[in-house]
């Protein structure tokens, strides 16, 4: 019996090779799973006349996508921050800034698509490497991110340009070598080419802006660059919204705004959120005041729902006090339908910077992982009063909507 069957699968094969011999220029075999096993093998020449078509691409109407999204924020390589990256390199290595985050890691490499505010240039080891007031990060911090899992890396902020013009262009090189998405750096030539992310047939818009820190920095570009500063500007925002929304489903907009060390957003960063949500962004994703700042949703002008999270806050850092130590990542939902797409299940999860007294050992913390006993021994305890734990979960519960805190913090 083995040897018979052996014979009739010889003969099979053989026929199936002499009929793809006689097909002619164009044509094609079609086999359905259902045909390999059941059916005689079929040429175009001996194929009924009605046959069933291929499965379409297009999910059905009632197939739900969804797509997962975390947002960080304040990514600050402080003097001390690559010192203890240097101090933690290993072989072949001279730094290594990838174990700081490994409190997070796991929920970074979870979501489809991860963001992070890199608040640093990267203009290359001959500028000199540099902490605050004039960054200047290693290669292996911007390195390190894609490493830990981030997908898209923004760049505009009120340090971008602290190396001026030749530090901003040796950024914008250095990031095109990245595996991520950067956005917030631009030529003039392409300030207009919306930068785009696709994920399970859902095509997704970055858009990115800054405050004018020109004043306050004092650092800026000639008039005769070839590059250009996303600043925030009414005008910019509207064009820019219109054009994202023809070539995508969804528009996230990432605002570096706001007062430093204020809990609460300014009357601008109210003015500015309300021209997104009016001209149809669909979350924005705020950064720089260095604390947490409110989560809200913005109903704009046409009745449409805009997620606005005014400020994350701080992921890394060495900064001196609690209150930058505290911070949050945001998670949410991208679901839809076909044609139809929603913003759900929004997440605030409370994360701990910690350090030594020596401000070594960095270590990001979701904040439901940290405890007391390691509060008591945060380098930042020149606070007064003294940083405790329940201090830190204090900034979160006394700013954070409880609609949007985890369970532990209810």
């Amino acid at each position: 019996m083995k040897k018979l069957g052996c014979f009739l699968l010889a003969l099979t094969v053989l026929l199936s090779l002499a009929s793809c011999a006689e097909l002619k220029e164009g044509e094609m075999i079609v086999l359905t799973p259902e045909s390999r096993v059941t059916s005689p093998i079929m040429t175009t020449a001996s194929a009924p006349e009605e046959t069933t078509a291929p499965p379409s691409i297009d999910p059905p109407v009632n197939e739900e996508v969804s797509i997962s999204f975390l947002a960080c924020g304040d990514n600050i390589i402080h003097t001390n921050v690559y010192s203890d990256a240097k101090e933690r390199a290993g072989a072949g290595q001279e730094y290594d800034f990838v174990p700081m985050y490994n409190g997070i890691a796991e929920r970074v490499q979870k979501a489809d698509i991860a963001f992070i505010n890199h608040e640093s240039p990267i203009g290359g080891r001959d500028m000199g490497i540099s902490g605050y007031p004039t960054f200047n990060s290693p290669e292996e911090a911007g390195r390190a991110l894609a490493e830990v899992g981030f997908d898209v890396v923004n760049i505009a902020n009120n340090h971008m340009l602290d190396k001026w013009e030749k530090g901003y262009a040796n950024s914008l090189a250095f990031w095109d070598t990245v595996d991520v998405l950067t956005v917030g750096g631009y030529t003039k030539a392409d300030y207009d080419t919306i930068r785009l992310l696709e994920k399970d047939g859902i095509t997704i818009a970055f858009l990115s802006y800054t405050y004018n820190f020109r004043q306050s920095n004092g650092t800026y570009l000639p008039e005769n660059s070839s590059l250009q500063v996303p600043y925030i500007n009414d005008a910019d925002i509207v064009r820019q919204l219109a054009l994202a929304k023809e070539q995508a489903d969804l528009v996230l907009v990432s605002m570096h705004w706001g007062v430093e060390n204020q809990f609460t957003p300014s009357a601008e960063q109210k003015r500015v959120a309300k021209l997104c949500a009016d001209n149809g962004a669909d979350a924005i994703i705020g950064h720089h005041p260095h604390v947490v700042q409110p989560i809200e949703w913005i109903e704009g002008q046409d009745g449409h729902r805009m997620l606005c999270v005014y400020s994350l806050g701080n992921v890394i850092s060495t900064m001196m006090y609690g209150q930058y130590m505290t911070g949050t990542m945001i998670s949410f939902d991208i679901v839809g339908k076909k044609d139809v797409l929603s913003i759900e299940n929004v997440l605030a999860i409370p994360t701990v910077t910690h350090y030594t007294m020596a401000r070594r050992g960095l270590q990001v913390y979701e904040m439901e992982d940290y405890s007391a006993s390691l509060a008591a021994e945060h380098g930042c305890l020149a606070d007064d009063p003294k940083f405790t734990f329940d201090r830190a979960k204090k900034y979160i519960t006394d700013t954070i909507d409880g609609a949007f805190l985890p369970d532990f913090l209810k």
